[in-house]
């Protein structure tokens, strides 16, 4: 079950990362190669902590653990990538 999430995980990451710039009518400040990395490992992380300790605290087990994990990874690569823009601006 790790190895989906991981993989739902990454491929959402990178392409909320990939189509965050239009969203935000902005250029990458570091590129988008640096946009796609740090989106990506702050959502694995994210993923990863909230399946693994976060759920099983609170009851959720299975698909609804899995869902709300990921989309929770994206949600948080997403503010990683408002960050980089509010650090570097």
């Amino acid at each position: 079950m790790v190895v989906v999430l991981l993989l739902v995980t990454i491929v959402g990451s990178v392409l909320a990362c990939w189509l965050l710039p239009m969203a935000f009518k902005s250029e990458p400040p570091y590129g988008l190669a640096t946009d796609i990395i740090v989106g990506t490992v702050t959502g694995v992380i994210c993923a990863l902590v909230a399946y693994l300790v976060i759920c099983p605290l609170i009851g959720l087990r299975g698909a609804l653990a899995l869902g709300g994990s990921a989309l929770d990874a994206i949600g948080l690569a997403a503010v990683s990538l408002w960050v980089l823009r509010k650090v570097k601006g």
